[in-house]
C-alpha cells in the first residue's frame, strides 16, 4: 500500500495535472482501482490522488455508505447558497478535526476511467465530500477555511488525541 503524504508535503499546495485520457502510458482503469483501493486501506470517506502522491486531478470518494465513485478532471458547476457547518477531517491531518461551512448542494461534472462525462447532483455529506475533494484539486486544504485561533484550538484536541493513542 502506498502510504499518505504527510499534511508538510508540498504536493498537498499544488494544483495538479488533468488526467490525460490520450496518453497510454496513463491507465485510467488500473488509476481507478488503484484510488479505491487506498481510499479503503485508509478509511476515508474521500481520497484524491495528490494525498497518495500522484499529481493528477483524480478523486475517489463514497457517495452513499456503500457506493463510491472515481472522479477524472472533475469540477462544480453550480453551488447552493446554504451552506451548513459540520465538524471535518481529512486523511492527510490525522486526527484533526475542524469546523468548515459548506455548500449543502453541488452539481458537479466529471469523467470516469472510460472517459465518459457524467454530471451529479449531491446534498449533504456527499456534496462536503465532493467540495472537500476537490480542494485538494486546487492546491487547497481545509486549513484555508479557518482562522489561526481555531487552528491553534484545534491543534491542541489533535495533540491531545495523538497523546492518547499512543
Amino acid at each position: 500500500m502506498i502510504a499518505l503524504v504527510p499534511e508538510t508535503d508540498p504536493i498537498l499546495k499544488i494544483e495538479p495535472a488533468s488526467w490525460d485520457f490520450s496518453d497510454s502510458n496513463m491507465n485510467a482503469e488500473k488509476f481507478y482501482d488503484l484510488m479505491k483501493e487506498h481510499m479503503m486501506y485508509h478509511q476515508g470517506l474521500g481520497l484524491a490522488a495528490t494525498q497518495i502522491g500522484f499529481p493528477f486531478k483524480v478523486f475517489t470518494m463514497f457517495v452513499t455508505e456503500k457506493d463510491a465513485v472515481v472522479c477524472f478532471n472533475p469540477e462544480i458547476t453550480k453551488e447552493s447558497d446554504e451552506k451548513i457547518l459540520m465538524k471535518e477531517g481529512c486523511l492527510s491531518f490525522p486526527s484533526l478535526l475542524l469546523n468548515i461551512r459548506r455548500p449543502k448542494e453541488v452539481q458537479v461534472r466529471y469523467q470516469l476511467f472510460t472517459g465518459d462525462t457524467v454530471t451529479a447532483n449531491f446534498v449533504e455529506l456527499a456534496a462536503r465530500i465532493f467540495h472537500h475533494e476537490m480542494d485538494h484539486m486546487k492546491g487547497k486544504t481545509f486549513l484555508d477555511y479557518v482562522s489561526k485561533i481555531q487552528l491553534r484550538q484545534a491543534r491542541r484536541k489533535q495533540k491531545l488525541k495523538t497523546r492518547k493513542v499512543k
